[in-house]
């Protein structure tokens, strides 16, 4: 690497590094879920195990273990507090993918000035930006599953790559079930289309990375289905087809039979020849990219994002723009890919994403989250788009002035796609991911003062189970935030089907964030509580018993009706 790379490399991660920590300058804690994660953790640390006996919304957390025994490492042997590791450490393991994604478009492109490009795009794209803000298992899954992908590029060529790639699958398939999803994807893809591209070829290093893909699938299989009972119980079960486990038949027919495909094309002598793309049609390809997204986002507005209720305001997509402008370039690029020894992964890697979020959009919306892919299609988009940016310049022959204008564009959308990396909640569908003060405050009280189950939202639920040690209802309990019920108050109330197991609320937490925005399932809208519902609880049969300004806390006053 030249002295100008590593610089460059450098300057992207703490820009990475930067904006994942941004909303900490106005947040305590900043994710939906931190309390859970900081429960978790809190448990590891004092009891030595983690329990799968587990009253949190999360019920799979206990079951992927990894983060929180990284956490818990970090706390026990580097000497650190749980809150720094929460709120530092694990957004900053965020941040430095980064490092894996250069390292991949280099070993594609064979140029830092591609792998650069790549990475300055993944320092700032909304969709792995926001996710990766997070101290969720999520973040540590995603640093793992690119890590894996450097070492899957390299095991054709080195067996010496195998060992290190064996410990990485290890530790992701133990940390997020999402991320090593998104990697067999990616595995896969890549041998399945190479196939049919070219004749398989048996060598060592195509045995090898065959040999890697089933231990991966069957390890996969059997955590999920041997040892993850919940993800298993609840999670697999959440589809749109009948019976649940129909669509993993599907998927191995489709398996076998794309294998058997694959073997067929050895057979077949025809060979696929391009031709060298000049500047001729790059623009025509920029513009076809670029209205595509546009109409995208346009259905996000109209129609929603698909697989959730979110819609996204039309001002709000403004913010998309940068990192539109982008990966737009993906489409000048992909044809030079043809001409690189590796350039069919990144081309692999988007066919299988888009597959699979085809497929979550019609059968397993809440289990494949297709919004969740662009997570992960950042990645051969960006090394599409800087292998596009690259090559164009130099097919244009810009010298002088126009180099430098052209240097300075693609400098400017870098940088304006890094500051709007974490758009505001408007632009998300009204969720606030943040944790002031004043609610630990709350739930600090709450842990000293109160007993029973606590009827709240998403976010609070989180916080007062987390931080405040109560059972809470998360996205069980809708009417009494969402409706006047008739004008029957208890209504909502009673009979709540929390995860600690079918109860009464015995306290309400209403904060000012949630009266902006109630926060449910996180495929969502947050929706703003009317007026007459938040005056509600000021009358009986609630008694408030704390308020600091930012949350109140009301007992229920069972059977007092209006007589309180």
């Amino acid at each position: 690497m030249t002295r100008s790379a590593a610089l460059g490399l450098a300057a992207i991660v703490i820009g990475s590094i930067a904006v994942r920590l941004s909303p900490l300058w106005s947040f305590l804690y900043w994710g939906s879920d931190t309390g859970e994660y900081f429960a978790i953790a809190k448990a590891l640390l004092r009891t030595q195990h983690v329990s799968t006996t587990y009253y949190g919304w999360g019920v799979t957390y206990p079951y992927f273990p990894g983060m929180f025994f990284l956490q818990g490492g970090l706390v026990g042997l580097g000497g650190l507090d749980l809150p720094t590791v929460l709120n530092l450490l694990v957004p900053v393991l965020g941040a430095l993918a980064v490092l894996p994604v250069f390292l991949i478009g280099h070993r594609v492109s064979g140029e830092a000035s591609v792998a650069l490009f790549a990475a300055a795009v993944l320092a700032g794209a909304i969709p792995h930006v926001y996710t990766t803000a997070h101290p969720a298992p999520a973040t540590l899954g995603d640093l793992l599953a690119l890590t894996g992908l450097v070492l899957f590029l390299r095991l054709r060529a080195d067996s010496r790559s195998m060992g290190p790639l064996l410990l990485v699958t290890a530790a992701l398939i133990a940390t997020h079930h999402l991320s090593v999803y998104f990697f067999l994807l990616v595995v896969f893809g890549t041998l399945l289309i190479r196939g049919f591209v070219a004749p398989w070829r048996r060598t060592d290093g195509s045995r090898r990375e065959v040999a890697f893909a089933g231990i991966l699938l069957g390890g996969t299989v059997a955590y999920w289905l041997g040892y993850a009972t919940a993800f298993r119980d609840y999670i697999l079960p959440d589809v749109s087809i009948r019976p649940w486990w129909a669509i993993l038949v599907l998927s191995a027919i489709g398996l076998v039979v794309l294998t058997a495909l694959v073997r067929a094309r050895t057979h077949i002598r025809w060979r696929y020849r391009p031709r060298y793309p000049g500047l001729r049609y790059r623009g025509t390809a920029y513009g076809a990219a670029a209205g595509t997204i546009l109409v995208i986002g346009l259905v996000s507005v109209v129609s929603g994002v698909p697989g959730t209720t979110f819609r996204v305001p039309a001002a709000e997509l403004l913010y998309f723009v940068p990192f539109v402008l982008l990966i737009s370039l993906a489409a000048v690029g992909r044809k030079f890919l043809d001409f690189l020894t590796l350039g069919i992964g990144p081309t692999a890697w988007i066919v299988a994403l888009i597959g699979s979020a085809t497929v979550g959009i019609v059968a397993a919306p809440r289990v494949l989250i297709p919004y969740r892919h662009m997570e992960y299609l950042v990645v051969p988009f960006a090394i599409l788009a800087g292998v596009g940016c690259v090559r164009v310049i130099r097919l244009a022959g810009l010298r002088g002035r126009s180099s430098t204008a052209a240097v300075a564009v693609v400098g400017f959308l870098l940088l304006a796609n890094v500051l709007a990396g974490i758009p505001p909640a408007t632009a998300l569908a009204g969720w606030r991911e943040g944790t002031l003060p004043t609610a630990l405050d709350a739930a600090y009280w709450a842990r000293d003062h109160v007993q029973g189950l606590v009827v709240t939202d998403h976010h609070a639920s989180t916080t007062v189970f987390g931080f405040g040690g109560l059972n809470a209802t998360w996205d069980r309990a809708r009417t009494p935030f969402l409706s006047d019920a008739g004008g029957d108050p208890y209504a909502g109330l009673s009979g709540i089907d929390s995860p600690s197991g079918r109860k009464d609320g015995t306290y309400v937490w209403i904060d000012r964030d949630m009266e902006a925005g109630v926060r449910l399932a996180p495929w969502d809208t947050a929706v703003p509580m009317d007026p007459a519902v938040i005056a509600k609880f000021d009358d009986a049969p609630f008694i408030k018993v704390f308020d600091n300004g930012y949350a109140r806390l009301y007992w229920i006053a069972w059977g007092c009706g209006t007589s309180c």
